[in-house]
């Protein structure tokens, strides 16, 4: 059972006289700065929250501009060995007239040597045979 004496009253008023006291002192003071934290602390929620949307917003168009980049380096690419094949067949087309045109002047001038050779052997074919019939027929001939 409670006991109401003196120092029970005591009690009630020092808690009257300090509750306003510690409220502007303690309680107050200490409110307010959980409530300045709170509003902190939505704020950099808030704050993250579009930092997050913006990271994802520069990201998609770092992506963007990267896949546009690879495009325009795989087409350049392209272009460039295209380049290179073009190049390659005109070389490969110029060695071929110049290989044909060194074996057709070889060919004319094999041809031409054969003639003059034919016609040195022709000479000479008679000039043997004159000498062989000569032989032969132990007498001298034409």
């Amino acid at each position: 059972m409670i006991s109401l004496d003196y120092s029970t009253l005591y009690q009630v008023v020092i808690f009257l006289v300090l509750w306003p006291i510690l409220t502007r002192l303690l309680f107050r003071p200490y409110l307010n700065l959980l409530e300045e934290r709170e509003l902190k602390t939505i704020g950099a929620r808030h704050d993250t929250g579009e930092l997050e949307r913006e990271g994802a917003r520069l990201k998609a168009e770092y992506e963007e501009r990267m896949g546009q980049a690879r495009s325009a380096g795989i087409a350049a690419r392209d272009a460039i060995v295209q380049e290179a094949r073009r190049a390659r067949e005109r070389l490969l087309q110029n060695a071929r007239e110049e290989a044909a045109l060194k074996l057709e002047s070889v060919r004319r001038e094999v041809q031409s040597q054969l003639e003059r050779e034919r016609a040195l052997m022709a000479a000479e074919v008679v000039v043997v045979a004159r000498e062989m019939a000569s032989k032969i027929l132990a007498r001298r001939v034409g």
